[in-house]
């Protein structure tokens, strides 16, 4: 008999538990019956469940000692008590599961120690775009793939929220309200709007395709807070689609990369990656490029999720990816959108002479202008700008607003 121990029953906690008592596959698979014992809960009057033969507690000592438990999945979120509840357990070589992407971010390399010091498994496949095997995927069949980029469109509630505004020509204010209503946006929607929830995830990604957790400071961090509607509009006739993409890749001497709203062409797979889905793109030599879409979030697909790690955990007993990396050649973009207030326009003039700056195409907006220009410096500009990824020589063309300022486009 394997007992499971659950710690929490929002959302995914009771995901998780339906989708163990629902699936009567798992014991065949695994050779043996499959029991949860016992639920942590924060408020047993929450729980809105009759749970006959388990009991449900709201008493980390009685949770922790009533029963010899063979895993534990969990599901509360945050750092903590979750850090020390997954502590306490892999100390006791307890396999843990979670879907905690800001506790394995910020805390991933201390238990991830804690397992392999305790020969047992702390799997996070859950943590990163919900329904999607990304993690295992690298971990299992990609075990020895050498990969020097990943990227992704990593926040559902941002993509809703981008192709809204972009399809539909809406504003931010109003898709955000209803994206909130739907229940795709929390009350306070910071983590998704300032960038941390793709932030967390990217991280996690980053250590298993370059062996290392990186610092804080490592990824820089950038959400769509400062994105406004003319912003999006001037992409558009250029035939550009933003996104807010996360991304790492190997320098040769870093792991650089970070989270930011970019611009994407139409030759770009991640493109039409639309509403609360996510897509995963990894590149490497052997591989070229690999594109995963799929559910970035909800009950059934982040418990599925959970419950194939587990899975995974009992058939491969593998706890490390071999890194295998090899340096990007080339920055991942070579131009920018840089959005100009009209207020701004002669001060962006002098910078762009002043800099050496090619402008290779402009468009005009009521609120202001947005110029198309060669980034060969990789360095920020004093005006609100976006990467561009793919080939923009096939834009959509914009006819040329100031050919005798800037010269030939």
């Amino acid at each position: 008999m394997i007992n499971v121990g659950l710690i929490g029953y929002g959302t995914v906690g009771k995901g998780v538990y339906e989708r163990i008592v629902q699936t009567k596959e798992l014991e065949a698979l695994l050779g043996d019956s499959v029991v949860i014992k016992t639920i942590l809960v924060k408020d047993r009057q929450k729980t809105r469940a009759n749970h006959e033969e388990v009991v449900v507690t709201t008493e980390w000592d009685e949770f922790s000692q009533v029963a010899d438990f063979d895993v534990i999945f969990e599901a509360i979120g945050g750092i903590e008590p979750a850090f020390s509840y997954t502590s306490f357990f892999l100390e006791k070589g307890i396999p843990v599961i979670t879907a905690n992407k800001k506790l394995v971010a910020e805390k991933g390399h201390v238990l991830e120690s804690l397992a392999k010091l305790n020969q047992t498994y702390y799997g996070y496949e859950a943590a990163v775009a919900g329904g999607i095997p990304i993690i295992n995927s690298l971990k299992g069949v990609l075990a020895s793939t050498s990969i020097s980029r990943i990227s992704g469109i990593l926040n559902g509630t941002t993509n809703y929220i981008l192709t809204e505004m972009i399809d539909y020509n809406r504003s931010f204010a109003d898709v955000l309200l209803e994206a909130q209503q739907l229940g795709y946006a929390e009350t306070d929607p910071t983590d998704d709007l300032d960038g941390y929830d793709a932030w967390y995830k990217i991280r996690i990604l980053s250590r298993l395709c370059f062996g290392k957790w990186p610092k804080e400071d490592d990824l820089k961090r950038e959400g769509i807070s400062r994105v406004e509607d003319w912003h999006v509009e001037l992409g558009e006739k250029f035939g550009f689609k933003l996104k807010l993409i996360g991304e790492a890749w190997n320098s040769g001497t870093e792991v650089i990369g970070g989270v930011a709203p970019a611009f994407l062409t139409s030759t770009e797979p991640l493109v039409n990656v639309r509403g609360v889905t996510n897509g995963i793109s990894i590149e490497g030599a052997a591989i070229d490029q690999l594109l995963f879409i799929g559910p970035g979030a909800g009950k059934e697909a982040t418990a599925n999720s959970m419950v194939e790690d587990f899975l995974f955990y009992k058939r491969s007993k593998q706890y490390e990816r071999a890194t295998v990396t090899k340096a990007v050649e080339h920055n991942p973009y070579s131009h920018v959108l840089v959005c100009i207030p009209h207020a701004e326009r002669e001060q962006a003039l002098q910078w762009v002479k002043k800099t050496g700056r090619h402008v290779i195409d402009t468009f005009a907006h009521h609120e202001g202008e947005g110029w198309i220009i060669s980034d060969d410096f990789q360095e920020t500009t004093p005006f609100i700008q976006y990467p561009i990824y793919g080939d923009v020589s096939l834009r959509k063309r914009a006819k040329s607003l100031h050919s005798a300022q800037f010269g030939s486009f």
